[in-house]
């Protein structure tokens, strides 16, 4: 599958999954040293950048938030800012991503370095 829509977003927006979104991310993430040797500022900006497109990719019928999540602390661990999940606040996050998926991604970048802080 090349590309597929997905509807009903609290929004109205739609998710367009496509394998050249998700190429061109990994890419970005790989010539980006995969966030490696970042301060926590530039790293919560980057990677909150990171997870609102991964989230727009939504490459999964269901799961993607924990696939995501499971991820990120992999991609954070490996960056030298590991998460604190304990901090994770499930309805905080999922209200950061919907606001950075209206391009908005203040808050995502306020709650990623509230969970490397």
């Amino acid at each position: 599958m090349n590309s597929r829509t997905l509807n009903g977003l609290p929004s109205g927006r739609s998710f367009r999954t496509s394998r050249a979104q998700a190429t061109n991310l990994f890419a970005e993430l790989k010539a980006n040293d995969f966030l490696e040797n970042l301060e926590p500022d530039d790293f919560s900006i980057r990677a909150a950048h990171f997870l609102s497109e991964l989230n727009v990719i939504h490459a999964f019928r269901e799961g993607n938030g924990r696939t995501q999540l499971t991820f990120f602390a992999m991609l954070a661990e490996n960056a030298g800012h590991p998460l604190d999940l304990e901090k994770l606040d499930p309805d905080v996050v999922l209200n950061a991503m919907i606001e950075s998926f209206e391009d908005d991604e203040k808050e995502l970048v306020r709650v990623v370095m509230g969970l490397i802080a």
